[in-house]
């Protein structure tokens, strides 16, 4: 999921709680990567704190090394904004070596090319963390924006401060963007703070999810925060909790298949590596739409996931590379 607020809306508290609470006070099951600090006055949190793009790719190696064996349930990425001018500082980096260009901004690199980069590198390793078996929560801040209708009427709204393409990716990933809002209201003609969790988007606020039968917001309050969550999973499955506890079942073999794959993997060239999924990426770019839909699903058949940047399988890579050459 995704939570937005303002600065000290009490979006990391919420995390640190929900963790508290659905593992009966054992926070140690949750670690915060901290591209931003603000976790100081939680007590016994774990975190990390990630100064660059090549320190959190050195965390997911380790992350997916260890999944299952490092306690850890729940990661918590706060926030995705820094995330994302990481990422972005990596890759301007990385492609500048490789053209021999000094690149300094994304649109510098031809034909929009960056933008997908940036794109599919964090796919990548967010991808990798989430079928590593991790429960991960996205956390960014929150902004006004200007928007005009077709008719020329102009208005604000308030929405998620990541933008871009990894913005987007954030949003495509999560069932679940809930915006933690704080508002006055008067109690007994005093002019209070009061904050609500939004689980529906408005005309003036970012929010929304997967399942429709969710509340529109409520106040913030941690056990009512995950019953709302639970209970809108349980209406997907008309209240039977036997099917919704087989479909988690295949959900979690599926994903520990997919680890149990990778770690047999012996750990290949990266340079290697890299070469395969710019190969891939070159081959993809230049097919239809159709081609793309159906090479997508055949990816999807092969690695679990469309992102073939999960795997590391210099074999089944190559492999994917000829076949689509062979077409």
């Amino acid at each position: 999921m995704t939570i937005a607020g303002r600065p000290k809306a009490g979006k990391t508290s919420l995390v640190y709680k929900i963790v508290k609470e659905e593992f009966d006070g054992d926070v140690s099951k949750l670690l915060l990567v901290a591209f931003e600090r603000g976790y100081n006055a939680l007590r016994g949190i774990h975190a990390t704190d990630i100064k660059n793009w090549d320190e959190f790719i050195e965390l997911v190696d380790e992350l997916e090394e260890t999944a299952g064996e490092n306690g850890y349930k729940v990661l918590a990425i706060d926030t995705v904004d820094l995330m994302a001018k990481r990422a972005t500082e990596y890759m301007l980096k990385k492609r500048s070596r490789k053209d021999k260009k000094k690149y300094e901004t994304l649109s510098d690199i031809p034909w929009g090319g960056g933008y997908d980069l940036l794109e599919e590198e964090v796919n990548a390793q967010i991808s990798r963390l989430d079928y590593a078996g991790y429960g991960l929560i996205f956390i960014t801040h929150d902004k006004d924006k200007k928007f005009e209708t077709k008719d020329g009427i102009s208005y604000d709204k308030t929405v998620m401060s990541v933008s871009g393409r990894v913005g987007d990716l954030i949003k495509n990933t999560s069932d679940f963007i809930v915006f933690i809002e704080i508002a006055k209201e008067l109690e007994n003609g005093n002019a209070v703070d009061k904050r609500y969790i939004h689980f529906r988007g408005t005309g003036d606020m970012e929010a929304g999810g997967r399942f429709e039968n969710i509340k529109d917001k409520i106040e913030y309050d941690t056990t009512d925060f995950i019953n709302t969550i639970k209970d809108a999973i349980l209406a997907e499955y008309d209240g039977d909790e036997d099917a919704l506890a087989e479909a988690s079942e295949r959900q979690t073999a599926k994903k520990e298949d997919a680890l149990k794959e990778n770690k047999t993997v012996e750990k290949p060239d990266e340079d290697l590596v890299e070469d395969l999924y710019a190969e891939i990426f070159s081959l993809i770019t230049g097919m239809t739409k159709e081609e793309k839909i159906s090479w997508g699903e055949e990816i999807e058949n092969r690695f679990g996931t469309k992102n073939y940047k999960v795997s590391k399988d210099v074999e089944k890579l190559s492999k994917l590379v000829e076949d689509i050459k062979n077409a």
